[in-house]
């Protein structure tokens, strides 16, 4: 008779947890499932924005939305058809002509995600659901992720639409023009902030912290392009309220396979401005990516901008490596202190993950989201968001997501 699946993860947890292994125990977990995945599942590809910096083009060169991300553009689809390789008779002249000759378009894309979420920490007693921000569990479950559906119509040379709904709510909803081709676009309706990196992760610890995930949108106007090396952009939004109003501002430069820029955001959402100022840097040579990005942020005057009025800061560091066009593993370390005057509130996580492109349209990864304990951490009695008090107890996550786009 085969063991029940729960009296199997229960004595491993509780075996685990005495002899203080967990740890050791999921990352040689994710190890051997990432290998079992690369001899056993076969061929398949999905772009990665690492690649941008790799081909030393700007994100518009493969994608329809200037500022990078979602649905390719013709070159675009023929670099991931061909194992993100262009053929040896590829000729971008003549793609780009033919691309040019069809006016008026409409592209759909359906980008759908679910994850399975297992805690390392069950309480059989608390009859509660793990979730994203759980910190004890007794019931592992499914969760939809992401079910977004985006249309894009070309509806001149120089004027794109974009309108995407996620489960029943609205993501984007803009047009892009063209103000300069290849030099200077103009966004005007809902969009994703254009601050640091642009990630699709929103659970990165700094950008959860700073309400800046690929999640969250705001309605105002966006510029931005390149002259060169450099890229720039500036946008205009509504910040928290619609009585309130804000501005963000980008300036970098791409030279080789190195990517680098400053980004600041100044809002006044009450009496206070508050700003948020981050340097980034990616890097991709031979399959191998690093990026980094340190974000800190304020409020009070304008004019202050002394170190001691630093009130919150973070920062993530990651690595990918392609091993094969469809096999990624990666790494993650991201810390993020909301107050710097309060001891014990920072949070630390270490994410190790591998993704396998098990076909044409469709992709499994494996997350480990190793949540740091915080020694200084104050009672729990004392933490009312249970997100935080995760985080501070260092309980772990495992996630298995499934993805597909069409």
């Amino acid at each position: 008779m085969k063991p029940h699946y729960d009296d199997v993860v229960r004595y491993f947890d509780d075996t685990l947890m005495k002899t203080g292994t967990i740890r050791s125990a999921f990352l040689l977990l994710a190890f051997v499932t990432g290998v079992t995945m690369c001899l056993f599942l076969p061929k398949a590809v999905e772009a990665r924005p690492e690649f941008a910096t790799e081909l030393d083009k700007e994100c518009s060169f493969c994608h329809i939305d200037p500022a990078g991300g979602g649905p390719r553009n013709r070159i675009g689809e023929i670099f991931e058809e061909n194992y993100f390789e262009f053929p040896e008779d590829f000729d971008m002249e003549a793609v780009t002509e033919e691309a040019k000759e069809v006016v008026k378009q409409l592209t759909t894309s359906l980008d759908f995600q679910t994850a399975f979420i297992k805690t390392t920490h069950v309480d059989a007693e608390e009859n509660a659901i793990a979730g994203c921000n759980s910190c004890h569990s007794s019931v592992d479950r499914f969760l939809l992720m992401q079910a977004e559906v985006t249309f894009n119509a070309q509806a001149s040379e120089h004027v794109r639409l974009t309108l995407s709904n996620n489960v029943g709510t609205t993501m984007n909803a803009f047009a892009t023009v063209d103000a300069i081709p290849k030099h200077l676009y103009v966004k005007i309706g809902q969009f994703q902030l254009p601050f640091g990196i642009k990630q699709k992760d929103h659970n990165i610890l700094v950008r959860q912290g700073y309400g800046l995930g690929s999640n969250k949108r705001d309605v105002g106007v966006e510029l931005g392009g390149n002259a060169g090396k450099l890229f720039y952009n500036a946008a205009f939004f509504n910040a928290d309220n619609a009585a309130a109003k804000g501005g963000l501002g980008t300036i970098g430069a791409q030279l080789g396979p190195i990517r680098a820029g400053v980004s600041s955001i100044f809002e006044k959402p009450g009496e206070d401005w508050e700003r948020l100022i981050g340097a980034f840097l990616t890097a991709s040579y031979a399959g191998l990516s690093l990026e980094g990005e340190f974000n800190f942020g304020n409020f009070g005057e304008v004019a202050s901008f002394a170190p001691d009025t630093v009130d919150s800061k973070g920062y993530y560091i990651g690595a990918k490596y392609r091993f094969l066009p469809q096999l990624t593993i990666a790494g993650r370390y991201g810390l993020f202190d909301p107050d710097r005057t309060v001891k014990g509130d920072t949070s630390q996580r270490v994410v190790l993950s591998a993704k396998y492109n098990f076909m044409e349209n469709g992709a499994i990864s494996l997350f480990y989201w190793g949540n740091l304990a915080n020694a200084d951490r104050a009672d729990d009695d004392a933490i009312g968001d249970k997100g935080t008090l995760r985080q501070l107890q260092g309980t772990d996550q495992i996630i298995l997501m499934s993805h597909f786009w069409f």
